[in-house]
């Protein structure tokens, strides 16, 4: 990916994530999460990075959530989870035009699919999904545990990689979360550029994150 292109990523994924209560840092911890798994996979530096700087763009189509979604700080009824679950759509038809953002495209439409065929919204099963969209499956929600949301508040590092192991198979490529939960557990660095960003403790909800 080109600097020039990786600046519009970035402008674009920030914007996208401006209603957000972190200002769209989530798309940045979002990029390092999904770097550092990529390169745990065995995957050269190059592809890592690609699937990293194409991650930020993972909820680009959020653009299209009406705020009274978006931002409701209670559940969801089904006609409003009807609408979120869309955005995975709307964020791949908003990349498929441009060169250079075919992974940003597939990690877009497929990055709420579940390993077990569950997710949405094409319900793919197992390696029909992309790895990229695999890998940002596990980063996302990583981070969505560990970070506030209007909908919820903070969970622990610890406390999250247990319900990715608890979901292993079922939400999340069960080899894929392995290898995250090591690399973080292992990795002190990665693990104070983490808690460089953490907040304190609450209630989760893993709504579309």
């Amino acid at each position: 990916i080109a600097q020039r292109q990786r600046d519009g990523m970035v402008a674009l994924a920030r914007g996208a994530e401006a209603k957000d209560t972190d200002t769209g840092d989530h798309v940045v911890r979002v990029q390092l999460l999904a770097e550092e798994l990529a390169r745990a996979t065995g995957l050269d530096a190059e592809r890592a990075a690609d699937i990293g700087w194409s991650a930020m763009l993972h909820d680009v189509g959020k653009l299209h959530v009406p705020d009274r979604i978006l931002l409701k700080p209670g559940p969801l009824s089904a006609d409003e989870w009807e609408i979120m679950r869309r955005h995975p759509v709307w964020g791949a038809e908003i990349l498929a035009q441009g060169e250079g953002f075919e992974v940003a495209r597939r990690i877009a439409r497929w990055h709420h699919e579940n390993i077990d065929g569950s997710g949405y919204p094409d319900g793919l099963r197992g390696e029909r999904i992309p790895l990229e969209a695999r890998i940002v499956r596990i980063a996302d929600a990583f981070d969505a545990m560990t970070h506030p949301r209007p909908y919820q508040a903070a969970r622990s590092m610890e406390w999250a990689l247990e319900e990715l192991a608890r979901y292993a198979g079922s939400q999340f490529d069960p080899e894929l979360a392995a290898l995250f939960i090591d690399r973080v557990r292992s990795d002190d660095g990665l693990r104070e550029r983490l808690l460089a960003h953490r907040v304190a403790h609450g209630s989760l909800d893993l709504r579309a994150s």
